[in-house]
């Protein structure tokens, strides 16, 4: 079988281990997993997902210090050294590796044989160090060929701004974190869940002061659940006023947990204003746990109003409010007829064989040249 080494950073985990979970079966795959020096237990959540890992050689490679630091440039030449031993036809790199790694990929790598996912081909305003972040995306997409973007709408936007692409566009395949050991109680609290990493495009603020206006207009029977990471919480911290409808747990929350966020609440809610696309979504398409979500363009196609979804106008608290309120006044009568549909949208259109299939004959073209 033809051969691929395959660099995956920690963030990106959940999004490369349901491909390779399908694709080891077509080809044998060097899997070099880049983690910091601390942090969650990756190495077991690879194992309950990939099991014997048959069809997949994989190596840990933590980072020491910060990826600004010089020292790091000798964490990306074992890097790539690990990559380039294995002889591969193919290079498959999500780790992008700010600000050291691609002038290394460039003077060490074929890059013609290079695959690299571009999550963000337009820059979410409000995303950490959006300006250097834009500046680096952009010498990314200068730099490699053969680009994989996972929406239509960053599709448009990569082929828009670069016609002399090799684009792949395949969806998010569904995370799956495995089966909750819980269930959603069932004590008539309608449960509304935050979920990931806490940035300012996402708009918590935007959904605690809905909260707000819930409790003012005499709305008791909600709660929001907070789980993710914040390195500024304070900026939300003063929002919640109502401490008995929020409860927060603000923190990188575990890969093992992560089922049971989900299985215990009865919404999602993002009510960002701006993103690229959301791997989160896909968490709640794994346990059919219907969105309420903004109505920017980029949520369109993984969204149907009123049949899968709900939806609200975004950057307006009052708006969320309203979708909130009708979503706790019309929960026994709406809930399973959303869920219903969200799981016949996920059928037709993430279907893992469809997008592996995508995979394969995109690999396929790359390796031969074509």
């Amino acid at each position: 079988m033809k051969k691929i080494s395959w660099i995956t950073p920690e963030c990106f985990i959940d999004v490369d281990l349901p491909v390779i979970k399908y694709l080891r079966k077509s080809f044998d795959i060097r899997l070099i997993l880049v983690l910091p020096a601390k942090g969650i237990d990756n190495e077991k959540y690879v194992q309950s997902f990939l099991g014997d890992y048959s069809g997949v050689d994989i190596y840990y490679v933590y980072l020491q210090g910060r990826a600004r630091s010089l020292s790091s440039i000798l964490s990306y030449n074992k890097i790539i050294n690990l990559a380039k031993d294995f002889l591969p036809d193919l290079y498959y790199i999500s780790l992008m590796g700010m600000p050291y790694a691609l002038p290394l990929y460039k003077l060490r790598l074929p890059i013609k044989k290079c695959i690299v996912p571009c999550h963000n081909v337009s820059t979410p305003k409000g995303a950490t160090n959006e300006k250097l972040a834009e500046v680096y995306k952009n010498w990314w997409l200068k730099t490699f060929k053969n680009i994989q973007v996972f929406s239509q709408s960053q599709y448009k936007i990569l082929t828009n701004l670069h016609r002399n692409k090799n684009v792949l566009m395949a969806h998010l395949m569904i995370k799956d974190y495995g089966n909750p050991t819980i269930a959603c109680p069932q004590d008539g609290i309608v449960r509304f869940l935050f979920f990931g990493n806490v940035v300012r495009y996402k708009r918590l603020d935007l959904l605690l002061e809905a909260v707000n206006i819930l409790h003012d207009r005499g709305f008791s029977n909600f709660k929001l659940i907070i789980a993710g990471n914040c390195k500024t919480w304070e900026l939300y911290s003063g929002l919640i006023k109502h401490k008995n409808l929020v409860e927060t747990r603000i923190e990188r929350i575990p890969n093992e947990d992560v089922a049971n966020l989900f299985a215990q609440s009865h919404y999602f809610v993002m009510p960002y204003q701006d993103v690229a696309q959301s791997g989160a979504i896909t968490v709640a398409f794994r346990y059919n746990v219907p969105t309420i979500v903004s109505d920017i363009a980029q949520f369109k196609e993984f969204v149907i109003d009123g049949k899968t979804s709900l939806c609200f106008k975004s950057q307006n608290a009052k708006s969320l409010a309203d979708t909130m309120q009708y979503a706790i006044e019309h929960h026994e009568g709406i809930h399973d007829f959303l869920c219903k549909n969200q799981r016949e949208l996920v059928a037709e259109k993430f279907a893992n064989d469809a997008i592996v299939n995508m995979y394969i004959a995109y690999f396929e073209q790359v390796i031969h040249g074509k």
